[in-house]
């Protein structure tokens, strides 16, 4: 046999292949099975083989493991040891155990006696030591109360109690002592109560009075309130983060408030444990929730939860009415103004009245929920059945509170007890607001009612009501429910209006109020639907009474119409001519229930609508007013002026003319209140454009008045009438103006968000409607002014053909006798007349104006005189220079009025000193110089001279006539 090399070792650290027994068992096998010794030897050395290898791996794995071998067996032998120890331990203690059992048994009763005589002396030094802390009670509570360690008092003496009452209840020495603990009981909780008073209405209320004070008394002026602006209404924004977060509120179980998530509240566990107290503070009050949860910490502890929660619910209302009292007082002291004199005093203090008010009305309602969650939490641990009242509850005394402040300021009293003032009824829809401003008859006396029901049962059950709801001290109401003479200390006097300064913050704080109580958009608060009834019923309804009857003596009187603004009132306006004083008063009811619609935006539609209804009548009163100028009374007469006016072609031509859109053009826009800029309308005029436009429109005018004359009663004769149309006019502009700016500045109520837009003036948004009427009545008043000015425009020129056109069908011969030098009469009448009209209308309208309507006289009458030579008969040098005379009168006049030479006359002149001429040198001129003259005029010129010499010659003037026609023709020029 061969030898078999050993195995190698392997390298130290390689993990050996796990080896199983199948490789034995097989060897063993095969040399059961051989047949030859060479066979089985081969197998041996094999089995050899692997008895070496699986040899070596043991010592390897000896030699790896060895150090932890030897830690094992060390450690198991000290373990063997100890427990070897402890049993022999175990076995000496019982036997000790043992022994002592022995012992004991044999002395139990020496012991028993022992132990009891030690108990009972256990017990009187515990009595004597009890004895001797109830003695030091009274200091220690002393001590305590004045450090206001309101806890720590009460809990020593609610232990104190305990043990008078307890164990050394038989003591008799004790008893003055138990006397002076209950008394001390008495007075702890009377004075827990004023604490959490002063607490829940004084130090809550501090801040906000302190801010007061040094926002208001400086400099003289208490009156800088936040209120005077729509948009800082929020005055609470400046209380504690704490308090802000109590206002908001709900109330859903009947006697425990659930708080907002803002207040402080603790866990489950803290609750239960109950409210600590620092002794160390240097302030216990610093902190004003825990110290009022401390006092009802106290309250619980004596037991006096019912009590203190029905005290704090009786005198609400009283307390409310003290910070209001405290409130005033302050006002009047920081304003320097004497308590009773109610005259000296103006509304803007009821609005910081109101403002502070409001905000301690807020800062009570944030204490009252501590409180409450206070309660609740007291109530909880001490297992106390009480009834809690709730938040909706305070805010119910508020508004209470502010109901009686709002019946003091807004005179309520007295005006429920003028009948003539008060409505029937609160409850009464309101009527027609047309019925304020319609013409009414006189109204009847009313009869005074023969029966009163003052003592009926309702009546003395409203009276009972009204006394339980005003408060035990607040006694306004005598037995039988007349109201009783009491000194109220105000801020301002009482007055209906102070509604209107008041409205809007008081209708914020009465959101806040609704919000705080959960009430439902359909359901208000009571001091909601106290102020809408009031408004609705009253107010409303004295507002309606006194527009209308502001307006009716405004126009109705005799001299409505003569009687003008005075010169401080102009100064006051900014205007430079004089307005009706019945406009100026419509324009201020106006202005009024604008300043309404902004301080009762709620109400703002309703004013509207009031506007709109005072501008519709006015406006029939301002149409009757010129109807009466320009439309007698006779039907047989008419004023020549506003009929001509009433035609639509000769109105369109008017107002198509250059100086009448220049006119429009330089009106105050009532969107950018400045005088539109000339490039901004019209081009400028050239004075060629103005000599032509002025010719074109004295044609028209001779082609539909030359002919048949202007009778006398066809004209305005009365300059009177012409300056209070001119005053009319001028009124009903400025108003339009006024009205167009108003209406202009209305925001509209869009389909899509309605009523949500508002204008700077905190104005909301109104009806798309009723702004399209007030806009439209506006532009009807316009028109009304633009008539007006029409008719003084046509009137004027009017009156030139009647003074002048009469003048040549009067003397038909202007030859012979006429030695006078002065002007014919009706030239001196005219140009009186002219005079006259221009100063009415120099001090009645403005110079735009006043040009407007002068403008162009010189063409007209020049246009009219030459006109006039078709109805001469004849004429001589006389004539000539007579009419020279009248040209020249007519010229001076006009040129005093307009401050310019009129040219036009020096043309009518010049026609006139043809007459000097034959007709060949006419003609002759005509041919050297061109017309000067249109063919017409040159016609009537021929025919004229022909009529005034001798012997006419009718062949003649046709040569004439012809060789005119040549000539023009000719020259191709007409004039």
């Amino acid at each position: 046999m061969s030898a078999v090399a050993p195995p190698t070792k392997p390298p130290r650290g390689v993990k050996h292949q796990k080896e199983t027994s199948g490789l034995l068992m097989s060897v063993i096998r095969t040399l059961s099975a051989s047949e030859s010794n060479e066979q089985r030897d081969r197998e041996k050395a094999k089995l050899e083989k692997e008895y070496k290898r699986s040899d070596q791996k043991l010592d390897e794995l000896v030699s790896l493991h060895d150090q932890d071998l030897t830690q094992v067996m060390q450690l198991f032998g000290k373990l063997s040891a100890r427990v070897t120890t402890s049993r022999e331990k175990i076995h000496a203690v019982k036997e000790n155990l043992q022994a002592c059992k022995l012992l004991l048994h044999c002395r139990r009763d020496e012991l028993k006696k022992l132990w009891l005589e030690g108990i009972e002396h256990k017990h009187v030094l515990q009595l004597l030591e009890e004895i001797d802390q109830l003695r030091e009670v009274p200091s220690q509570l002393t001590a305590f109360l004045d450090k206001k360690h309101y806890l720590h008092a009460t809990q020593l003496l609610v232990s104190a109690l305990c043990l008078g009452e307890g164990s050394l209840e038989g003591v008799e020495a004790l008893r003055e002592v138990r006397t002076d603990l209950q008394t001390k009981k008495q007075k702890l909780h009377s004075r827990l109560l004023t604490e959490l008073t002063s607490h829940l209405y004084i130090v809550s209320t501090h801040d906000v009075v302190a801010l007061r004070r040094q926002g208001s008394g400086r400099d003289g002026n208490p009156l800088n309130s936040p209120f005077q602006h729509a948009g800082e209404l929020r005055g609470f924004a400046r209380l504690p983060k704490t308090r802000l977060a109590l206002l908001d509120m709900n109330v859903t179980s009947p006697n425990t408030p659930s708080l907002s998530s803002g207040m402080n509240q603790t866990g489950t566990e803290e609750e239960l444990k109950g409210v600590e107290e620092d002794v160390d503070a240097a302030d216990p009050e610093a902190n004003s929730e825990h110290f009022m949860a401390i006092l009802v910490e106290c309250l619980a502890l004596l037991n006096k939860v019912p009590d203190i929660v029905e005290t704090i619910k009786v005198q609400m209302q009283t307390e409310l009415l003290a910070i209001i009292g405290r409130t005033t007082q302050q006002l009047l002291d920081l304003s320097q103004q004497p308590p009773h004199s109610l005259g000296a005093r103006s509304t803007p203090l009821l609005l910081e009245l109101l403002q502070t008010v409001f905000d301690q009305f807020r800062c009570v309602a944030a204490a009252h929920a501590s409180v409450l969650h206070s309660f609740a939490q007291a109530a909880d641990r001490h297992r106390i059945d009480v009834r809690l009242y709730e938040m909706p509850d305070v805010w119910s005394k508020v508004q209470a509170v502010l109901q009686l402040l709002l019946t003091d300021y807004l005179d309520i009293q007295n005006i429920a007890g003028d009948p003539q003032q008060a409505p029937a009824s609160f409850s009464e829809p309101t009527s027609d607001i047309s019925v304020y401003f319609a013409r009414r008859r006189p109204p009847r006396q009313k009869r005074t009612p023969l029966f009163k029901f003052d003592y009926s049962s309702h009546a003395l059950s409203i009276n009972s009501y009204l006394k339980e709801q005003r408060g035990p001290s607040a006694k306004e109401y005598n037995e039988t429910g007349q109201p009783q003479q009491r000194e109220k200390l105000l801020v301002c006097s009482p007055d209906p209006r102070n509604i209107t300064q008041i409205f809007i913050p008081l209708m914020k704080f009465i959101e806040e109020i609704e919000h705080a109580i959960g009430c439902t958009p359909g359901s208000p608060c009571t001091l909601n639907a106290f102020l809408a009834d009031y408004i609705k019923e009253v107010f409303l309804g004295r507002h309606h009474m006194m527009v209308a009857a502001s307006i009716e003596s405004a126009t109705k009187s005799v001299d409505a119409w003569r009687a003008i603004t005075n010169p401080e009132l102009m100064r006051g306006l900014g205007l430079s001519r004089p307005l009706l004083q019945s406009t100026v008063t419509v324009e201020r009811c106006i202005q009024d229930l604008r300043e309404l619609m902004q301080a009762l935006p709620a109400y703002a539609e309703h004013f509207l609508s009031i506007i709109c209804n005072i501008l519709h009548n006015y406006r029939e009163t301002c149409q009757a007013a010129y109807r009466g100028i320009v439309q007698p009374e006779s039907e047989d007469k008419r004023i020549c002026s506003a009929a001509w006016l009433k035609d639509e072609d000769i109105s369109r031509f008017i107002k198509s003319l250059p100086n009448w859109t220049d006119l429009q053009a330089q009106k105050m826009t009532h969107h950018r209140r400045r005088p539109l800029r000339r490039e901004e309308t019209t081009e400028e005029e050239s004075p060629e454009d103005i000599r032509q436009r002025n010719m074109r429109e004295a044609e028209i005018l001779a082609t539909n008045l030359g002919e048949g004359g202007i009778s006398a009663h066809e004209i305005l004769s009365d300059v009177g009438q012409l300056k209070g149309l001119a005053q009319l006019q001028e009124s009903m502009e400025w108003f339009s103006t006024s009205i167009l700016l108003f209406a202009s500045e209305l925001p509209r109520a869009s389909a899509t968000s309605p009523g949500i837009q508002v204008s700077s003036e905190g104005i909301p948004a109104m009806p798309e409607s009723s702004v399209k009427a007030l806009m439209q009545l506006a532009q009807e008043f316009e028109e009304l002014a633009n008539t007006c000015l029409l008719v003084l425009h046509l009137e004027v020129r009017v009156q030139c053909f009647h003074y002048l056109l009469p003048q040549a069908n009067n003397y038909n011969r202007l030859v012979g006798g006429v030695d006078s030098q002065e002007p014919d009469p009706k030239v001196l009448e005219l140009s009186r007349v002219l005079v006259s009209i221009d100063e009415a209308m120099n001090s009645s309208l403005q110079p735009r104006k006043l040009k407007y309507i002068v403008e162009g006289l010189g063409h007209l009458i020049a246009k009219i005189l030459i006109s006039s030579a078709q109805y001469i008969d004849r004429i001589d040098e006389r004539g000539i220079q007579k009419m020279c005379r009248n040209i020249f009168a007519l010229q001076q006049t006009l040129t005093n009025i307009t401050m310019a030479r009129e040219i036009a006359l020096d043309h009518a002149r010049h026609y006139f000193e043809l007459f000097y001429l034959a007709p060949e040198e006419i003609l002759s001129g005509v041919m050297e110089n061109g017309p000067q003259f249109s063919e017409l005029e040159y016609m009537n010129a021929f025919q004229l001279v022909n009529r005034s010499q001798a012997e006419p010659n009718y062949g003649a003037i046709n040569t004439h006539l012809s060789r005119l026609s040549d000539i023009l023709g000719e020259v191709g020029i007409t004039v």
